[in-house]
């Protein structure tokens, strides 16, 4: 069950997608004069409404199947788009693994610094007494 959306979620959608347009061209009011982009045809008219947001829905679906699997579109040209991994899991796994071994690192040294904190605390409290013995001694004289 969980190979479904992967193998017929995209066509799934395309066929949503082709519903909704169809929909949309034979709902679609028709301006009066129809438009000479239209070929001043009202059929004309209602196609070019179902295909620009079939092109419209086609481009967000593809864009977000690509994203799902760490692809996007990197090349626009002559030759149309052309999709490419923008997520590199293997880089990903290693960048994860170096951040584990740097918060390592980290926590390390704070425990380092916390014990170099308490012998810095203690050499001051030692310094303070040697501090008080001698001037004791030298008020003595």
């Amino acid at each position: 069950m969980r190979r479904w959306p992967r193998q017929y979620g995209f066509a799934f959608l395309v066929f949503v997608a082709l519903i909704c347009a169809s929909f949309l061209a034979g709902s679609a009011a028709v301006p009066e004069p129809v438009p000479d982009y239209a070929l001043q045809s009202a059929e004309v008219y209602r196609l070019e409404i179902g295909a620009a947001f079939f092109v419209a829905f086609y481009l967000a679906t593809m864009a977000v199947m690509l994203a799902l699997s760490g692809k996007g579109f990197a090349e626009f040209g002559s030759r149309g788009l052309r999709a490419r991994a923008v997520i590199d899991r293997a880089a990903g796994s290693k960048q994860q693994e170096a951040l584990l071994r740097q918060l390592k690192a980290t926590q390390q040294m704070e425990r380092k610094l916390d014990k170099l904190h308490a012998k810095v605390a203690d050499l001051r409290e030692s310094v303070d007494l040697h501090q008080e013995r001698l001037e004791s001694l030298s008020s003595n004289r």
